[in-house]
């Protein structure tokens, strides 16, 4: 995210409207009228979106979307209930979901066909992963249950009772070696990964731990707290949080790039980009309930009412300073003309750098 010619990081919202849903069910969803849950990487330049509505109960979606075209929704097949989470392998060759009556459903992307395993999870699951093998799914559900799936047994491989509050989210450390679950009494589990013992607890917060994700080097969690802090800590018993960013209201999402890049989304549908001691704060139209890079500086945003928004990165070039040398005899008048130029040169990179951290201070 750092370059010697790069004066600011310029973010803004950029809305995709998307084409209303065919009277012929042709398969196509239209996202504005659905609150976009999850969104994850579906294989070259595709995401797996996992969709819900008001109504919690009515049915949800699964859905592709290309990079391309984020406001056309490729509907895949259908949940029960809301959908809450979406996991995809590496190869995007099989899907799963989970859904607010705890029903899990595995799609096979080839043949086309969902399993629905119906309340394998028991209760809402507001969080499900892949396992770093690609044969087993991990799931989390609101009576603080770790559940271990078998996706080729297709049945429940392990279950452990981690919290008596429910699990908000779940990530593997990119070393493959640990898990980590938020949950809601503001505190983070550790796990052995694959076995799923305990490693110990961190203390987060007093209030409902929300989300989390490693950082690159498997060592840190950032961590997103119903308190309006975003933390960051050791990925170790009993380590020490440090707030890195305040926000308005509470953390929904956060996502962490290959880079390091840093973004957590809030309720209030603000997005704080968080890279080493800057921070920058964009908007969007509605609350955020997704996030996910879409490549280098590009990041997918899901919405409670405006379907997919994507946050894009634009550059500027800091302006040229050009010296010669001068014969000795003109060296004083030169002299005199390089200092007028230098307070020229001085103000117009102060003009270019005030006009450049204009949109971090706008709502788009």
């Amino acid at each position: 995210m750092k370059a010697p010619c790069m004066i600011a990081l310029l973010l803004g919202l950029i809305s995709v409207t998307a084409a209303a849903e065919p009277a012929d069910d042709s398969g196509s969803v239209d996202s504005e009228s659905l609150w976009v849950t999850s969104i994850v990487p579906g294989g070259g330049d595709s995401f797996v979106v996992g969709t819900a509505t008001g109504l919690l109960l009515r049915p949800g979606t699964v859905s592709r979307v290309k990079l391309a075209n984020t406001g056309q929704l490729e509907k895949l097949y259908e949940h029960p209930a809301a959908v809450w989470d979406v996991a995809a392998t590496d190869d995007a060759n099989t899907i799963a979901s989970v859904d607010y009556r705890g029903n899990l459903i595995v799609y096979d992307v080839a043949s086309k066909t969902p399993t629905t395993h119906e309340s394998v999870f028991e209760r809402w699951c507001q969080t499900l992963v892949m396992g770093p093998d690609d044969k087993t799914v991990l799931a989390g559900n609101e009576s603080g249950k770790l559940f271990s799936f078998d996706l080729a047994k297709g049945e429940l491989a392990k279950t452990v009772e981690l919290s008596e509050a429910a699990i908000t989210d779940l990530a593997v450390s990119p070393d493959a070696t640990k898990v980590a679950a938020t949950d809601g009494a503001g505190k983070v589990h550790l796990l052995k990964w694959p076995e799923l013992d305990s490693i110990g607890v961190i203390s987060i917060s007093d209030e409902t731990a929300w989300c989390l994700s490693f950082t690159q080097d498997s060592e840190s969690l950032v961590v997103g707290s119903a308190d309006r802090n975003l933390y960051q800590v050791r990925a170790a018993p009993d380590a020490k949080p440090e707030s890195i960013a305040q926000g308005t209201d509470w953390i929904t999402r956060i996502a962490v790039s290959p880079s390091g890049q840093i973004a957590a989304s809030e309720v209030s549908g603000k997005i704080h980009f968080a890279d080493g001691s800057k921070l920058t704060t964009i908007g969007a139209e509605s609350g955020v309930w997704a996030l996910c890079f879409g490549g280098p500086g590009q990041l997918l945003v899901g919405t409670r009412k405006n379907g997919i928004v994507t946050a894009g990165q634009s550059w500027t070039w800091n302006p040229a300073v050009t010296t010669t040398a001068t014969p000795a005899a003109d060296e004083s008048a030169e002299k005199d003309e390089a200092v007028d130029d230098a307070g020229q040169e001085e103000a117009a990179a102060a003009e270019v750098e005030e006009e450049a951290s204009k949109p971090d201070q706008e709502s788009p």
